[in-house]
């Protein structure tokens, strides 16, 4: 692969990738890092990725890989003065708590997702990607994506219906008492 084959089919990726790879390891800097480090992989491996059925799916699957080999790195997590200070934040900002907390409940519906439905849902409702970009990165057919896209968006309501099922909550503290 020339380099100019390589400016017009993987360059292009790093505006798609970058959503994930922040996603996955939440710091700009890292991210920009990291994104750097995969294009310079991808540059490596460029003759491999020329012989690939599927570049995008390739390139998704070692961005992911990258990203979780980076986490793997820094797994003793301290929290850093930049933290600290986004927890002060969060504890000054009374106003948008409730937002806050219902984001992080979706959220967590969302990463106890099984794999496929947690990338397709991330890939089109985090970053509005279309079906034809993820069926081409996953390899599943549009309809499928349409499926698996359903099936996550419904297992996330019920799991934050979950939380949030007071009615539910009320019964069983009857119960008990």
């Amino acid at each position: 692969m020339t380099s100019e084959e390589f400016k017009n089919t993987v360059i292009p990726f790093s505006r798609k990738l970058y959503p994930m790879l922040f996603r996955i390891l939440k710091d700009e800097e890292e991210t920009r890092d990291a994104l750097q480090d995969l294009m310079v992989k991808l540059w490596n491996k460029r003759n491999e990725l020329q012989n690939c059925s599927n570049p995008s799916a390739y390139i998704i699957t070692i961005a992911k890989n990258h990203s979780f080999d980076l986490l793997k790195k820094k797994r003793p997590l301290r929290i850093g003065e930049k933290e600290e200070q986004k927890i002060r934040d969060l504890r000054d900002e009374d106003s948008g708590m409730e937002t806050r907390e219902r984001y992080s409940h979706v959220r967590k519906a969302i990463d106890v997702l099984p794999e496929k439905y947690r990338t397709v849902i991330q890939l089109r409702d985090i970053d509005g990607m279309e079906f034809e970009e993820i069926s081409e990165m996953t390899g599943f057919e549009v309809s499928y994506v349409r499926v698996i896209l359903s099936r996550a968006r419904q297992k996330v309501k019920e799991e934050v219906e979950k939380m949030y099922d007071y009615d539910q909550t009320r019964r069983t503290v009857g119960e008990i008492l």
